[in-house]
């Protein structure tokens, strides 16, 4: 088949399967999309927030074609070769990572049935790691050492993320890494085997930072704001608590103080599963070639 026809039959799977998507996260039970103790007869419930086809729907569906076109494009082998699982590799994953971002978006959580989904979706890379081959690997590679190729990526994954997370605890005094996250990036690690888990710790932390960034000074106003709001009243006392209730009263899916670790875990593991090729090329040229 044609290069050009490839990509543009790729970019419009993408693009319309915004739309099923879209169907399918309107009629997610309601406990899905809710913290975990998520009480339906409790007064103050914020119903959780569907996908609007403008600019939800419309965004992810441009996301998902220029995604799926990228993944033709950059590993052409896949398609060359017919390897199937290769193919359903770089692309099928995209959807329930792309719901992740989007759950967690709109209702800060992230369902365990997406992750679950995702660690379905990993099998394309055993599959494909023992019939058609990896990259980062030797065809003669026996498929055992596959199989636990992939299986320590998740391991490693996991409890590095745990351990981080109890450092953090310790150093904060508050939780820093929910064991949602640590579910995640299991699969993620199963995904995209240890290179992978490596480039993805790598963007998340990197492009979470820089996130992180104007919400930080964004609260550093806010409180300054209330301080000097609480200084100018004629009863200070009554004003702080007055804030205080108010803050105390906003949902965690509203919080502006909120961010999530889990939602850049999936970005990176899609953007490595995209342009994994040329990821692999980076490395074999910029670190094997120079004995690194």
């Amino acid at each position: 088949m044609d290069r050009t026809l490839t990509l543009v039959i790729a970019g419009l799977a993408g693009l319309m399967l915004a739309w099923p998507l879209r169907f399918l996260f309107g009629r997610l039970p309601e406990a899905w999309l809710q913290d975990y103790d998520y009480d339906p007869s409790h007064a103050g419930i914020r119903p959780a927030k569907r996908m609007r086809i403008l600019p939800d729907t419309l965004l992810l569906g441009v996301i998902l074609g220029v995604s799926f076109g990228l993944a033709v494009y950059f590993n052409p082998q896949y398609i060359g070769l017919s390897m199937v699982f290769h193919v359903l590799l770089v692309t099928l994953p995209l959807l329930p990572l792309s719901l992740i971002v989007v759950s967690d978006a709109l209702n800060r959580i992230i369902p365990d049935q997406f992750t679950l989904c995702v660690l379905v979706f990993s099998l394309f890379g055993f599959f494909g790691d023992i019939f058609e081959g990896t990259l980062w690997m030797s065809d003669a590679t026996p498929w055992y050492v596959l199989i636990v190729y992939r299986l320590f990526g998740g391991l490693i994954g996991a409890g590095l993320l745990f351990g981080i997370g109890i450092l953090g605890t310790r150093l904060s005094g508050q939780d820093s890494i929910g064991f949602g996250d640590i579910k995640l990036i299991f699969a993620l690690g199963l995904l995209t085997g240890p290179y992978g888990l490596v480039f993805d710790l790598f963007f998340a932390f990197i492009v979470g930072g820089l996130y992180a960034i104007p919400l930080f000074v964004a609260k550093r106003r806010r409180i300054r704001a209330e301080e000097a709001m609480i200084l100018k009243s004629e009863n200070p006392e009554e004003t702080r608590l007055s804030l205080e209730e108010k803050r105390a009263g906003i949902s965690y899916s509203d919080d502006p103080d909120y961010i999530a670790f889990g939602p850049f875990l999936a970005i990176g593991a899609a953007v490595f599963l995209v342009f994994e090729t040329p990821i692999y090329h980076f490395f074999v040229e910029f670190f094997v070639a120079r004995g690194i």
